[in-house]
């Protein structure tokens, strides 16, 4: 190799190097990761990625949720929202006279950070609508409600329609009662998702914001 060529490559390695540097923190690669463990009793905000409902869901069909705000864990341990929540159907069953009040149940069994995927014990969701056959206001099987905010099964021949809902559902206007009593949670719908388990997980922290 000659002294020209030579003197090239010490100029344009170097160069080539600081470009990787830059990029690796730019793009996040830089980051350190961290562990952390998020305690039972966290709640998690997320979002579904398509629609769920009864009339086209099955028990057993997978469901995809999005985090849209970020994990507190341990300390000051924040993971980022972008957590994604794997779970699967448990009840899909339309409503009628005959069939009775409809019940859309869903439960959350996995979470994936940064790329890894963990186990989970959370609450499960299940919103039972109203039956017309019967007058009364349907009731929620089993009692309690876990997590505390509910909201409406809206729609229907009748506008807002009794119901009652097992599990944390933000904002109102829950589920929508389709013809046919059915129900449906909408793509975007924001769910609670309340773990019952504590999970450790490895995650990248928010870059720190650079100051001028």
């Amino acid at each position: 190799m000659n002294t020209a060529s030579t003197k090239a490559l010490r100029v344009v390695v170097p160069a080539l190097i600081g470009v990787a540097v830059i990029s690796a923190i730019v793009f996040g690669g830089g980051r350190t990761k961290r562990e952390a463990t998020i305690f039972a009793g966290t709640t998690m905000v997320a979002a579904l990625k398509n629609q769920v409902s009864t009339a086209r869901n099955h028990p057993g069909d997978n469901i995809e949720l999005r985090t849209t705000a970020p994990i507190h864990a341990e300390g000051d341990a924040v993971i980022p929202a972008g957590v994604t929540i794997y779970g699967t159907v448990t009840e899909a069953k339309g409503g009628g006279r005959v069939a009775g009040a409809p019940v859309l149940g869903l439960r959350f069994t996995d979470i994936e950070v940064d790329g890894n995927r963990y186990a989970i014990s959370a609450d499960g969701f299940r919103i039972r609508g109203h039956n017309d056959a019967l007058e009364s206001v349907a009731e929620i099987g089993g009692g309690a409600v876990a997590g505390g905010i509910l909201g409406r099964v809206v729609g229907g021949k009748k506008g807002t329609v009794p119901g009652a809902v097992t599990g944390a559902a933000i904002g109102t206007g829950v589920a929508v009662a389709t013809k046919g009593d059915q129900l449906l949670l909408p793509a975007g719908q924001k769910l609670r998702v309340r773990l019952s388990a504590p999970v450790r997980v490895t995650y990248h922290p928010e870059p720190e914001p650079q100051t001028q």
